[in-house]
């Protein structure tokens, strides 16, 4: 499980709006801070901007004060959390689904996208996946398919624009295992098409 490493998507504030929930928090330090300047976290909560300072976000943020022109207007970084167990279970289902768009001439966070998905195969999680990810049972129970969840990603890309053929914009991972591995894997087995916009990414780790 590529999250085991600790490379993840981080929980920040919608603009305006509610926040994730508190178990993204933690999560990948990486995939962030690879991307976002000083003074991103200006008008987030004290409390939110204190959690990311335990986790060692002020350093990294402070160093990136300037940021060079990118090809990309956008980039959209995402890191799913799927079914798990030791010895591991077949097939994985995604159970987490978390966009963050992120502008790449400004690097402010525009839109977040943020759905849980429930298994079908699996459907009770196990206590290894609960510690792992900290997503409890109650999270995916009643919660949409990933045929549904997929058509509602499909639906915000067109709201924020990201389906314009002028709009240059890219998914950015922190490994390659959550487009090249998970989300094809769970899609072949259910016999889901897989989006051309999820075909490409950036993987922080090269």
């Amino acid at each position: 499980v590529s999250d085991a490493s600790g490379c993840s998507m981080i929980a920040l504030l919608h603009t305006g709006a509610a926040k994730f929930p508190q178990n993204l928090l933690p999560r990948a330090r990486q995939a962030v801070c690879s991307l976002l300047p000083a003074g991103v976290l200006k008008g987030y909560s004290s409390i939110v901007s204190r959690k990311l300072a335990s986790h060692g976000f002020g350093a990294s943020m402070a160093a990136m004060s300037s940021f060079p022109p990118q090809r990309y207007h956008y980039f959209l970084v995402l890191d799913f959390e799927a079914t798990c167990d030791k010895p591991q279970i077949h097939p994985q289902e995604i159970i987490e689904f978390p966009i963050l768009k992120l502008n790449g001439r400004t690097m402010e966070i525009e839109s977040t996208f943020h759905m849980y998905v429930q298994p079908v195969v699996h459907p009770q999680l196990t206590p290894f996946c609960t510690e792992l990810t900290g997503i409890i049972q109650g999270m995916v129970d009643g919660q949409p398919s990933l045929q549904q969840v997929l058509e509602r990603v499909d639906e915000w890309m067109a709201k924020e624009g990201l389906l314009d053929p002028s709009v240059k914009s890219i998914f950015v991972t922190c490994g390659d295992w959550d487009l090249k591995v998970m989300l094809p894997g769970q899609c072949q087995y259910l016999g889901l098409p897989v989006a051309d916009y999820f075909k490409q990414w950036i993987n922080l780790k090269k």
